[in-house]
């Protein structure tokens, strides 16, 4: 009995496959080459530094260099159909996606931003931490996999495809805008702050041409210049969290793997921090405070505003 020819659709999965597996080597080669590129170029920096150049020349040198490679990725991610420009051509292999949207993550805003909070917040800011993170697992799951289903791009379509009208789309614009404002204005703040510091211009201006940089980048290409954008940033922002943090446990324990000795660490802080809570002289101060708290409410009492701050 002769064997029955492949279908259509099995030659079309078998090439997509083919072609997947030669895009993900490719990138492979691309992101390996960038990555000890961006090394080289930080030790030269370093090398420089050690030979007298000034600190603005190497943040305005970093700056530009970081700008100037992720322009060149946006210019030949360049593309005029749809597909590519919202999804990336819905090709874009699992990890490197995976890249990008930790980039996503670890953007200004986290990076910065959330670094302050613990800082200032201690373990209650951690709330922050897990509410972001909890949302791009929303999206993941309740979201994302109805769009690629129904075939659209942003949730105004997904909305007006789903139950008709332009009403639904103007509520789904509506609530878009509205919950990324106050991302994107961390964003714009922080993309101010970087570029003022490592240039020494102004904050307005440092605003303006971090915007230009982000424009170049994602303006011609859409998602697929954001896509491979992100997964360089995803790689830089690796190695600024993880090298500071290996150089410190291997000054601390004569360890580079911070991972294994978090815990011996940890416990070091919290006898420290149970020897600082029992000092003489901290127990003096709260002792002062207390002191100074019951002489604020005796006042208040006194003056007749303490049931009214009650009330």
């Amino acid at each position: 009995m002769p064997l029955a020819p492949p279908s259509n659709h099995s030659s079309a999965s078998a090439s997509a496959v083919r072609q997947g597996g030669l895009l993900g080597r490719r990138l492979w080669r691309i992101y390996v080459w960038y990555t000890l590129g961006f090394v080289f170029f930080v030790l030269a920096l370093a090398v420089l530094e050690r030979g007298g150049l000034s600190k603005t020349w190497i943040g305005v040198s970093f700056l530009a260099a970081t700008v100037g490679v992720y322009a060149c990725i946006g210019l030949l991610s360049r593309t005029t159909d749809a597909e590519e420009y919202y999804v990336a051509g819905r090709r874009v292999p699992a990890i490197f996606n995976g890249m990008a949207a930790g980039a996503d993550w670890m953007s200004a805003a986290s990076f910065i931003g959330l670094a302050g909070t613990l800082y200032l917040s201690g373990f209650a800011g951690l709330a922050f931490v897990l509410g972001w993170t909890g949302g791009f697992c929303l999206v993941a799951i309740c979201l994302a996999p109805y769009l690629r289903q129904c075939g659209q791009y942003t949730v105004p379509d997904f909305l007006a495809a789903r139950y008709g009208g332009q009403a639904p789309r103007l509520i789904g614009a509506a609530a878009a805008i509205l919950v990324s404002f106050i991302y994107v204005v961390a964003q714009i703040y922080g993309v101010g702050l970087i570029t003022a510091r490592l240039t020494g211009f102004s904050f307005e201006i440092g605003v303006f041409l971090g915007l230009g940089g982000v424009l170049v980048c994602s303006f011609l290409g859409g998602m697929r210049a954001v896509t491979w954008t992100q997964v360089a940033q995803y790689i830089v922002l690796v190695i600024a969290y993880l090298v500071p943090v290996a150089w410190m446990c291997a000054k601390q324990t004569g360890a580079p793997l911070p991972q294994w000795v978090y815990g011996a660490q940890l416990q070091k802080v919290s006898a420290i921090e149970q020897r600082l809570m029992d000092d003489p002289a901290e127990l003096q101060v709260r002792e002062l405070y207390a002191q100074r708290a019951a002489s604020a409410r005796a006042s208040a009492r006194a003056s007749g505003t303490w049931a009214s701050l009650r009330s």
